[in-house]
Order: structure tokens, then C-alpha cells, then sequence
């Protein structure tokens, strides 16, 4: 069954439509694409970026014996490592939001389509709304929040979020050793650290990802 011109609506109109949305279509993928492959790159030189410390740290450590000088190196390097990862998780964060714009104007374009032709529907294998489960992919009609890390950005982010949850735990103990305190409650100081730093850095990143989620405009729910 096929859509037919609105009142005073020509033929020639809908194809006109069609083509712009079509080429409208062609460019948001691409910048879906874009999007992911530069948040890859970016965890992927993050990670990197970590493990050439990690490596370094090793190093030094057998050349210095963990004198003092070297725990105040360890220090700095960990500081610059968490600052890296704090950065690294606000821009994933930012490019989750464009995914999440991207997807969402996607999904409206295929509901163009079936308003086309509804015989198509049952061929399209994406979603044809732009509420959050259509965004998400999710059988669910009220997803979950933790639904939203399945996208690649925001997956990327909760990695890093863990990784700068130890981080903190690191310095926390690496501090204690600095001002002269024993291995074992530096051990203590590096948990208690580790809890708290949990608490605020996933939750700014749950706080974000809400905040995402009220943004969304949904021009075509399900029942649309």
C-alpha cells in the first residue's frame, strides 16, 4: 500500500522529498560512522597512552627500587592518567549525545519511508521510531538507563570510567607511601579511595547519560 499525495500535494513533491531525505540519509550515516570510528581512536590512544606508563613505571621501579623520588614520579604519572581519562570520558560522553541525534534522525527517515510505502515495513530490519528503545534497539518500550551504555561511545566512557576508578584508588595509596605511611594502610587508603571515587565518577556519567536521555525529542513513538 502505497502513500498518496496530501490535498493539493503533487506527485513530483514526494519524490522531491524522497531524494532530499535520501541524501539527508546517506550523510547522517556517514557521520554516524565518523562519530564511532573517532571515539575508538580516541579510547584506543588512551589505552595505549596508559599501558606506555604502566610499562615505564615498571621499569624505573627495578632501576630505582621504589625510593621515594620514584613514588612522587609514580604520583605525577598517575595524576596525568587520571586527567587523560577524566578528558577522554567527557568526550566520549559528548559523542554518545551526537550518536544519540544521529540514530534518532536516522530512524525518522525509515519512518518517512514506510509512510511511503507501508508494504516495506516488514523488510526493514532497523527501527522505524525515534523513541529510546528504537534508538537503543530494545524490545523494551521503557529501556533501562543502563541500556544507553550499549552504544559504542557510551560503552567506551564506562570503560574508562572503570579504569579512573582505580586510578584514584592508585593515587590515593601512592600519597599515603609519599608522606611516609606503611604499605598496609596505604592498601586501606587505596579501597576506601576506590569505593568513593565510584560513587562520584559513575555517577556523574549515569548524571550525563540522563541528561541525554530527557533531551530526546520523539516526533514518532510506537503507537505513532
Amino acid at each position: 500500500m502505497k502513500s498518496s499525495p496530501r490535498p493539493g500535494e503533487r506527485p513530483e513533491d514526494l519524490q522531491l522529498r524522497f531524494q532530499i531525505l535520501s541524501a539527508e540519509y546517506s550523510a547522517l550515516v556517514q557521520r554516524l560512522g565518523s562519530t564511532s570510528a573517532v571515539s575508538a581512536a580516541r579510547t584506543n590512544l588512551y589505552f595505549v597512552f596508559l599501558s606506555a606508563t604502566g610499562v615505564a613505571l615498571a621499569l624505573i621501579s627495578n632501576a630505582s627500587h621504589f625510593t621515594r623520588e620514584f613514588e612522587i614520579f609514580a604520583l605525577a604519572i598517575l595524576l596525568l592518567n587520571l586527567l587523560g581519562g577524566l578528558m577522554a570520558m567527557a568526550r566520549m560522553l559528548h559523542a554518545h549525545g551526537q550518536t544519540v541525534l544521529y540514530i534518532q534522525s536516522l530512524n525518522r527517515i525509515r519512518h518517512f519511508f514506510t509512510e511511503l510505502d507501508a508494504d516495506i515495513k516488514p523488510y526493514l530490519t532497523l527501527p522505524v521510531h525515534d523513541d529510546e528503545a528504537g534508538v537503543v534497539e530494545s524490545a523494551s518500550r521503557q529501556p533501562s538507563l543502563w541500556a544507553m551504555t550499549v552504544l559504542p561511545a557510551a560503552s567506551m566512557a564506562t570503560l574508562v570510567a572503570l579504569v579512573n576508578t582505580f586510578l584514584v584508588g592508585a593515587i590515593a595509596a601512592t600519597v599515603y607511601l609519599v608522606l611516609g605511611g606503611s604499605a598496609t594502610m596505604a592498601l586501606v587508603n587505596a579501597g576506601v579511595a576506590f569505593v568513593i571515587a565510584s560513587i562520584v565518577i559513575w555517577g556523574w556519567l549515569f548524571l550525563q547519560l540522563h541528561r541525554i536521555r530527557r533531551r530526546l525529542v520523539i516526533q514518532f513513538p510506537p503507537n505513532h
